[in-house]
């Protein structure tokens, strides 16, 4: 935060290997360099591009390189319906498809954790063919799982996300990438900070930005209702994205730690270059939460489009063009998440 790159050069001199397996702090290890006027920084980029995170994104900017993803081809539906063959997941669906979602996740959580990998894989995949979109991105969460990209970040709600997100101005896949990061697509979602539904709203913003809608709201379960969660938080990370002259990612730090702590570290800290602000923010889950949505409205957008916005494009101050985009490629090597 102080721009000291003399120490911060000596701090990640002393980083073990496991740090240095870290993206992040791979990054910081070119970033450091490249704004000492260090040649090597080129060719960390160029080592980091091969990660598909948001480091990753990062360095294959700077590296003028494809954003590295590998997607795997995950099962039709019908060839997963060998997962009905387990009782467990039987009964998960069935209990899913009468709305008894709390008793569905439990079998679905017993029978998961007695499966193999072909079958989880099955049984994901059966779960999005039949709009259970939430499953995925719980159970895929290691090794080649990881690669099941479609799965992961499922397109649900399309009509209801791309017309709400145009009519508040909102780029969809900041919209669809937002709610990956927030509700990983539990629409009966509550947080222990009393956030509900799809995009995770406090029924104190919903009653305000209800209001400015012109949308009923009786009470804070109204909002597991996709169609009203939807409705006002767009509205709502429009006025956050309008706020911050059209910043995505001061609006994705103002959708988590609130627009007034974003005004007090901008009067602290807002000469700092974009990437050097969100790795000034105190707290860590704001820090990884803009990293996080920025990397998966990236993905969303690959995936609505075919080619991916420009990650300089979501870390810019703001800008009334279309967002340019970029190609997205497997690379030789590629390191997972």
């Amino acid at each position: 935060s102080r721009r000291d790159l003399a120490d911060a050069q000596a701090a990640i001199e002393r980083f073990d290997a496991a740090q240095f397996d870290d993206p992040r702090w791979r990054y910081w290890r070119a970033r450091v360099a490249e704004l000492r006027g260090d040649a090597t920084s080129a060719g960390f980029y160029a080592e980091l591009a091969t990660s598909p995170t948001f480091f990753g994104f990062i360095a294959a900017e700077r590296a003028g390189r494809p954003y590295a993803l590998c997607p795997i081809t995950p099962p039709e539906a019908g060839d997963s319906s060998r997962a009905l063959a387990q009782p467990g997941f039987a009964r998960a669906f069935e209990l899913h498809a009468i709305g008894w979602f709390t008793e569905a996740r439990r079998e679905w959580d017993a029978a998961l954790a007695r499966t193999d990998a072909a079958t989880r894989l099955a049984a994901v995949a059966l779960a999005d063919a039949r709009g259970w979109h939430d499953r995925a991105p719980f159970a895929l969460n290691s090794g080649d799982d990881l690669r099941a990209y479609t799965l992961r970040f499922p397109i649900a709600h399309r009509e209801l996300i791309v017309a709400s997100a145009q009519k508040h101005a909102l780029s969809p896949a900041f919209v669809f990438g937002l709610i990956r990061s927030e509700s990983a697509w539990v629409q009966d979602a509550k947080s222990h900070a009393n956030a509900y539904g799809l995009m995770q709203l406090i029924p104190e913003t919903a009653r305000r930005m209800a209001k400015a809608e012109k949308r009923a709201f009786v009470n804070p379960l109204a909002l597991f209702d996709p169609a009203l969660n939807v409705a006002l938080g767009t509205r709502y990370l429009s006025g956050m994205l309008q706020r911050f002259q059209g910043a995505h990612w001061l609006a994705a730090a103002a959708y988590n730690a609130g627009p007034a702590r974003v005004d007090q570290w901008l009067a602290k800290r807002g000469d700092l270059e974009p990437d050097l602000f969100v790795e000034t923010i105190p707290f860590k889950e704001t820090r990884e939460y803009v990293a996080r949505v920025l990397a998966f409205a990236l993905i969303y957008d690959w995936r609505l489009n075919g080619k991916a916005f420009s990650v300089d494009y979501a870390l810019s101050r703001g800008t009334d063009r279309p967002p340019p985009r970029r190609d997205v490629a497997c690379p030789t090597v590629a390191t997972e998440p």
